[in-house]
């Protein structure tokens, strides 16, 4: 485990103290799964004619909306009141402005099916990532939700297969698939560089974070070196490229 990650894990390990910091996690999860992918899928199913890959992907979906509303009822279960997911925190919706809008934009080639499943692609990698830290952070504080997070990873390492097939299924050509992924695996750092940065402040404002002034004061300054760095936190998929 790099420092990068020891780092994370610590931090997220701060956030699971708490029921309102492990129940704003938890809505945060429920909210990306429900937000915006939904438009992509039903959007490709018109442009796919394999009857294997339409179940591919109407598994998928339907797997989402299901983890959608297993993290609500987690979240429910802290026992605290639940504000609704900030917009400004929706990596999603910060995704697609970033790429110009993927999630309302029409797809009408294989070109088109192809980026959409590159996108969910990195989404993805971005997800297992990121559940394979909070199982771990949710385990001394919440075992029901740290099993619930391990279960929902295993299902999104099959979603990132499903990706794979697609989107080779649909590329011109390979070169153009992994000139696509490097492209929205570098959209996706900054991304979720700019979201993470974002984060703290808001946890740290409504007090979702267990600590006090000079523990925040430390964690700060911990952020603010990385992003002077200028090293993007790329997923260990990325890395391995």
């Amino acid at each position: 485990m790099d420092i990068r990650t020891r780092l994370s894990l610590r931090y997220l390990s701060r956030m699971t103290k708490t029921a309102r910091g492990r129940a704003f996690i938890l809505n945060q999860l429920a909210d990306a799964e429900s937000n915006g992918e939904n438009k992509v899928f039903e959007s490709v199913l018109k442009h796919v004619d394999d009857p294997s890959l339409q179940k591919m992907i109407e598994k998928h979906q339907a797997d989402e909306i299901r983890h959608a509303k297993l993290y609500r009822a987690a979240a429910e279960r802290q026992g605290v009141p639940i504000a609704p997911a900030p917009d400004h925190l929706k990596i999603i919706d910060r995704l697609d402005r970033a790429v110009g809008g993927f999630l309302n934009s029409p797809i009408t080639d294989g070109q088109g099916v192809m980026e959409a499943y590159v996108m969910l692609q990195v989404i993805e990698e971005r997800g297992i990532t990121q559940f394979k830290l909070l199982a771990q952070a949710f385990r001394e504080t919440d075992p029901q939700s740290a099993d619930l997070i391990d279960e929902i990873a295993g299902d999104e390492e099959r979603h990132l297969r499903y990706c794979l097939a697609i989107s080779r299924r649909y590329a011109p050509d390979e070169s153009t698939r992994l000139a696509t992924l490097k492209k929205y695996r570098d959209i996706e750092a900054q991304c979720f560089a700019d979201n993470s940065q974002a984060m703290m402040q808001h946890t740290f404002a409504n007090d979702y974070f267990s600590g006090g002034p000079l523990v925040k004061w430390f964690w700060k300054q911990i952020q603010g070196l990385g992003q002077r760095s200028g090293e993007l936190p790329y997923t260990t998929y990325a890395v391995a490229a």
